[in-house]
């Protein structure tokens, strides 16, 4: 039962990124938490985003990667990450939430397009893209 158990969490997380070593709750936790639910859906509530990136508030259907603290300016924050279910390869979302889950700034990847989500400044941008592979 541990080996069959130990095959789908390595399955699952195949093409996902390590975020972080210590190991936060992972994204599908994160959205349990209602200021977390609310600020990803007003990240992705003015632009148009594939159905899987919609659903996913609805479903929570992703990979269980850990979470990462990472410090931007001074200000600690939260990075989650998920990917299209059985696509996990070329579809990638993370998502940077703060410290208190209020506001949340995407990064969509979709095979070799990039789109950023929730207006991020660069300083928002950077932290994200310091933890993308």
């Amino acid at each position: 039962m541990i080996a069959k158990l130990l095959v789908v969490l390595v399955t699952l997380g195949a093409g996902a990124p390590a975020l972080a070593a210590d190991g936060g709750p992972p994204l599908v936790e994160l959205m349990i938490r209602p200021n977390y639910l609310t600020a990803y859906k007003a990240m992705i509530g003015v632009t148009t985003v594939p159905p899987w990136v919609a659903d996913f508030a609805k479903t929570l259907d992703g990979p269980p990667v850990p979470s990462a603290d990472l410090l931007a300016g001074g200000t600690i924050y939260t990075l989650g990450f998920t990917c299209k279910p059985n696509e996990c390869a070329n579809h990638h979302l993370f998502v940077l939430f703060t410290g208190d889950g209020s506001r949340a700034w995407g990064l969509l990847l979709e095979g070799q397009e990039q789109v950023w989500l929730g207006d991020p400044d660069d300083k928002i941008k950077a932290a994200i893209l310091s933890r993308v592979e």
